[in-house]
């Protein structure tokens, strides 16, 4: 039983990580009923450019959009990760082909 809370705890923190990799945000940054991520939740899929770290999308670049998408992709697999219950979250194999896809996507075109 240890493992598989370990495993979930994990998946949870790495959820997190990569919020706050791209909204350059921290979860201690929020007060009240706002948490990272309700947040980013919120704004996805269609406001995607409030929450990103706007380092990360040029703006000017035509490709834009398919960089937003991106992210938003990316946003969803880390908010699958730190679901409320342990057992909705999900399994970190998942996530690796999760973003591997996404990368595909990116690079792909």
């Amino acid at each position: 039983m240890d493992g598989l809370v370990s495993l979930k705890c994990d998946v949870y923190c790495y959820g997190i990580m990569l919020l706050e990799t791209f909204t350059r945000r921290k979860p201690s940054e929020f007060e009240g009923h706002l948490s990272l991520k309700q947040w980013v939740s919120y704004s996805l899929p269609e406001a995607v450019m409030d929450v990103v770290d706007a380092n990360l999308v040029t703006p000017m670049d035509n490709r834009l959009q398919k960089e937003l998408d991106v992210v938003a992709s990316i946003m969803k697999v880390a908010l699958d990760c730190c679901a409320e219950s342990p057992a909705r979250r999900t399994n970190i194999k998942d996530v690796v082909g999760m973003l591997q896809k996404i990368k595909i996507q990116l690079l792909g075109s």
